[in-house]
């Protein structure tokens, strides 16, 4: 008879999201990792099951207070990890080790262990682990590179094939009215179409001679000489437009949210310590043209929170909704958001809110919040 064993997954959260610097969560299923990790366990090692499944974080970082739901939806642990210094990466790394060993030690009957990592780091934690006689797994995401020692050192490795899950049809904006108030842009004609239409019409038998009086009236008039000064004005204002923003083209239509961030600069630089103070300081960030100019870019693509909140990383770095007694980041921005052009939405609970414009009414977008709803705790 087989001996099913008992699996064990300590998900660093931090490496699975870039690191809190470059903060990209993607709009993934953790059930659909925890899926794949248990197969893969059960076809190699013969597991049973998971028994633990834990995820290491700072989870009160801007941007992870939601996706912590979204985490523990799925069954899985949230440990948060406070940092005494500035290392938060390290803090992370070391007390998910320490778990790990303890685990190791304490739960004899968890004989697999699973990594979701691709951090070298683990390599001394995985070499302890096969010392005490376990099945060390590592996985991460198949488009984050894995280090290469770890990666030996496992006993299996998974790439997690993740399919992202693109917001709801009704939350992207629709690219056809050419609405210059909703950004969006005037449909263009297809050049098969015209190409096709210029074929199919006949063309006109044209004499071989015309009168010279008829090719004159035909001829159109010349325009005269545009005036110097009309010339210089239009040379002028050119020269003034902003170049146009060609970070999209270079990843494929997908803006580079980190590089347009960056550009952003600092409006406000203290906390908030209340409600009314987070949505002072919010007002002021709106305003800023930069951010205003990053929203709309964001509002076009269907953002969703963690990409919102670079933008409002940059403008006001020390500014954080727990400190202001607003929790999670979703219900300070419905509470900051209202009266501005910019509301969330939300197809389902198993998928990140997005950034929309109230003007175009999109299906699941979420009510603001009130002072009042705040203080009382609505969600």
């Amino acid at each position: 008879m087989t001996i099913r064993k008992n699996v064990a997954v300590f998900i660093d959260a931090e490496n699975l999201f870039k690191g809190y610097g470059k903060l990209d969560i993607p709009d993934v299923s953790m059930e659909d990792i925890l899926n794949q990790i248990d197969r893969a366990a059960s076809q190699e090692a013969g597991a049973n099951g998971i028994a633990v499944a834990r995820a290491y974080a700072d989870w009160n970082a801007l941007g992870l207070e939601d996706y912590r739901r979204d985490v523990e939806r799925s069954r899985v642990e949230t440990v948060q990890v406070f940092s005494v210094g500035k290392a938060e990466k390290n803090a992370a790394d070391i007390v998910l080790v320490v778990d790990c060993l303890r685990v190791a030690a304490d739960l004899d009957h968890i004989e697999v262990f699973v990594l979701v990592s691709a951090d070298g780091d683990f390599v001394p934690l995985v070499r302890r682990l096969h010392e005490l006689d376990k099945y060390v797994v590592g996985a991460t995401l198949s488009n984050h590179p894995v280090n290469s020692v770890l990666e030996k050192e496992v006993d299996q490795y998974v790439a997690l094939k993740v399919t992202p899950v693109p917001p709801a049809a009704a939350l992207k904006p629709v690219f056809s009215s050419g609405d210059p108030a909703t950004g969006s842009a005037p449909a263009r004609p297809s050049a098969r179409k015209t190409t096709q239409k210029k074929a199919e019409t006949p063309q006109r038998q044209e004499p071989a001679e015309k009168p010279a009086k008829a090719v004159a009236a035909k001829e159109p008039a010349r325009e005269p000489a545009a005036e110097p000064a009309k010339k210089t004005a239009k040379k002028a204002a050119k020269r003034q437009e902003p170049a146009p923003d060609r970070s999209a083209a270079r990843t494929g239509g997908k803006p580079e949210w980190h590089t347009i961030a960056k550009q952003i600069p600092v409006v406000h630089k203290g906390r908030a310590s209340s409600p009314d103070d987070y949505k002072a300081i919010m007002k002021k960030v709106l305003t800023e043209p930069k951010v205003r100019s990053y929203l709309d870019q964001l509002a076009n693509h269907g953002g969703t929170l963690p990409i919102l909140a670079m933008a409002i990383k940059a403008a006001a770095p020390q500014v954080s909704p727990s400190d202001a007694k607003v929790s999670t980041l979703s219900r300070a921005l419905r509470f900051a958001l209202a009266g501005t052009p910019y509301a969330l939405a939300r197809e389902s609970d198993d998928v990140q809110p997005v950034l929309v414009r109230r003007a175009t009414k999109p299906a699941g977008m979420l009510p603001d919040l009130s002072l009042d709803d705040i203080q009382r705790g609505v969600q």
